[in-house]
């Protein structure tokens, strides 16, 4: 968990820097980075994490279905950051839009619990066992990982370069974004707190966030590559970057 925490927090870091670095320079480059991105998130949802959530049961449609309606509702809160892009406010009102805040913060937690299924799921009971002698990174859902990690890189950079239009100080965006950071801790640690309760219905907290988690990431992953750019056109260095997605996805869950 504190192995899965710490990636994601230098991801997300390491959007913001490149943001303060380089960010005008790379706002072109974005789209190829979340089409890359989105095309492995699609390759790990269909290779990956619907074969097994489905392996729990049939109901876990339902939990899909949930996730993608919520990730919806946190679209229209975020007003589309998550795919690199966001209106800010017109004129001289340059409050901070809490609501895109709490929408990513949020959705940074919800899609990092199932990251605490150590082993692939071994506590369910099938697929592979998790012996004393794996590293820390093998108790971990890696493909996962580094999806979330794809998406996470240029959220924290597009959320850097909104708070420094909003004319925030270098200390509150960065502190701003630590938090930010700290959600999929957060996420994590709700999630050991709900499998643990001892109440009746800790036993469907694993199937209800793999649902949801295959939910939201379906929506952001779709909207990501339907997403055409200027004109709608969509342009070769596109097709090719989402080739290649597909193709990492592939071959990163076939070794796995």
């Amino acid at each position: 968990m504190i192995l899965a925490f710490g990636v994601l927090l230098l991801v997300a870091l390491g959007g913001a820097l490149t943001y303060e670095l380089a960010g005008q320079h790379l706002k072109h480059r974005l789209p190829l980075v979340l089409a890359f991105g989105g095309a492995y998130l699609i390759g790990l949802i269909f290779l990956h994490l619907v074969p097994e959530a489905y392996a729990h049961g049939g109901q876990i449609g339902w939990y899909v279905l949930a996730g993608f309606l919520l990730q919806v509702i946190l679209e229209w809160m975020s007003k589309g950051i998550e795919h690199g892009h966001v209106h800010l406010p017109s004129g001289s009102n340059k409050a901070m839009p809490w609501g895109i805040y709490i929408s990513l913060c949020l959705h940074a937690l919800i899609e990092s619990m199932p990251l605490t299924e150590a082993g692939g799921h071994s506590h369910h009971g099938h697929h592979h066992h998790v012996h004393a002698t794996e590293l820390a990174w093998e108790q971990i859902n890696a493909q996962l990982l580094l999806g979330l990690g794809l998406h996470k890189f240029p959220v924290a950079l597009v959320l850097m370069g909104l708070l420094a239009a909003l004319g925030m100080s270098r200390l509150k965006r960065w502190s701003m974004l630590l938090i930010f950071g700290a959600m999929p801790l957060l996420g994590m640690a709700v999630y050991e707190g709900l499998v643990h309760s001892g109440t009746s219905w800790a036993v469907s907290v694993p199937s209800v966030t793999e649902g949801l988690l295959i939910g939201i990431l379906l929506h952001i992953a779709t909207t990501i590559l339907f997403e055409t750019g200027d004109g709608h056109r969509f342009n070769l260095a596109k097709l090719a970057v989402i080739v290649v997605g597909l193709g990492v996805a592939a071959i990163s869950l076939g070794l796995s």
